[in-house]
């Protein structure tokens, strides 16, 4: 257990930008209209990304946070809670991926009835389990891993996401989460990739989020 409690509260941006997008698509897809395919397509495109983003976070967590956790604090139980609530929540990612691709190839009524009823069921499970992490797991990491451990988990992130969805990700982040909150995930970069985001990158997600608004 480290003596000093290390900052994990860029965290708390990531599970902000999860929490704000999934609840927003019910609603994006049950007001798309009959066979509107360019609506359909143009949610489907950010639920993959969304599904990518949470399967990384996930996988990530699985293989470099909670085995350190479950090793050096074994008697939380919240841990073996944690991975659980991974497992069935990435069965209802590559379920909502799969039922939006059946949608975006028919955007029929019923495909969009079916797909916005799996993301209503989705989205209370997610709220429970990011409430469930932040309140018990995320305080118990801080004392459990060094900061070169936690920094590992940002750089698999880096690793296993494109560079255009990293992009993506970043902006969402920081649209979803508070000015405070957002600052703190910018200065968790570093000063080279922040200048790089802010430069390159912003423009690349302030256009993606006016054509997915507007499509």
């Amino acid at each position: 257990m480290s003596e000093e409690p290390i900052d994990v509260s860029d965290m708390i941006a990531v599970h902000d930008g999860m929490r704000k997008e999934y609840a927003s698509l019910p609603l994006r897809v049950k007001s798309s209209g009959d066979g509107d395919t360019d609506r359909a397509a143009a949610v489907a495109d950010h639920i993959a990304l969304l599904g990518a983003w949470m399967q990384v976070h996930h996988d990530g967590e699985d293989a470099l946070l909670w085995p350190l956790v479950r090793q050096r604090a074994p008697e939380h139980e919240a841990i073996f809670v944690m991975e659980a609530e991974h497992s069935e929540l990435n069965d209802y990612v590559t379920l909502i991926g799969a039922q939006a691709e059946t949608w975006r190839a028919d955007p029929s009524p019923s495909n969009r009835a079916t797909l916005h009823t799996t993301l209503i069921e989705f989205e209370k499970r997610l709220l429970t389990h990011l409430g469930h992490e932040e309140r018990e797991l995320l305080p118990l990491l801080a004392q459990t891993v060094s900061e070169e451990e936690y920094a590992a988990f940002g750089t698999y992130m880096r690793q296993h996401l494109t560079p255009a969805q990293g992009v993506l990700i970043v902006g969402l982040i920081l649209d979803d989460t508070s000015t405070a909150q957002g600052e703190r995930f910018l200065d968790g970069m570093g000063p080279d990739a922040r200048a790089r985001f802010e430069a390159d990158g912003l423009p690349v997600y302030r256009e993606y989020r006016t054509n997915f608004l507007s499509a």
